[in-house]
Parts: C-alpha cells; sequence; structure tokens
C-alpha cells in the first residue's frame, strides 16, 4: 500500500468535509513495533499519508490515542482498517 499523496494532519478536517471527497473516508493504521501506528487515510482508492507541519509521518503510540484525536473529525468511517504487515 504506498500513498498517491500526502496530507497534512492539519488538512484532514477540511479534506473530510470537502466536495473533492466520495462517501466516508477510511482510516488505516499502520502497525509498527517500534514507532507504534501511522496514520493513512483512503478515498476511492485515493490513499494519503497524513504528515505533520515538517513533512514527518503523522504516528499514534497506541490505537486508544489515534480514537481519541480522531472522533470529532466528520465524514469519517466507523470503521478503522489496521495493517499490520510491519508488526
Amino acid at each position: 500500500m504506498s500513498p498517491s499523496h500526502t496530507i497534512h494532519y492539519r488538512d484532514i478536517d477540511r479534506y473530510c468535509d470537502s466536495l473533492e471527497r466520495v462517501g466516508n473516508v477510511n482510516i488505516i493504521l499502520k502497525a509498527n513495533r517500534i514507532n507504534g501506528y501511522a496514520l493513512w487515510i483512503e478515498n476511492v482508492g485515493d490513499i494519503r499519508k497524513v504528515v505533520d507541519d515538517r513533512g514527518n509521518q503523522v504516528w499514534f503510540r497506541t490505537v486508544d490515542q489515534a480514537l481519541e484525536e480522531l472522533i470529532n473529525i466528520s465524514y469519517l468511517s466507523n470503521q478503522i482498517t489496521v495493517d499490520k504487515t510491519n508488526w
């Protein structure tokens, strides 16, 4: 799974609320035993790696932390995919 684009974490809410998306946006957490869970989003095959303001991958230490951060964003899917390929 490689991203088509990147998106800044601060822009997720705006992207999810825009006409650019179709349906709900899916959350993908790529698990890594050392770093935690990398945040990616997907909408109709458009996979976006979520980065911070410095262009670094956004990581969460736990799935709970990711849920707490993302809970109030509209149009995110209720289902989360955890990719354990690199666990």
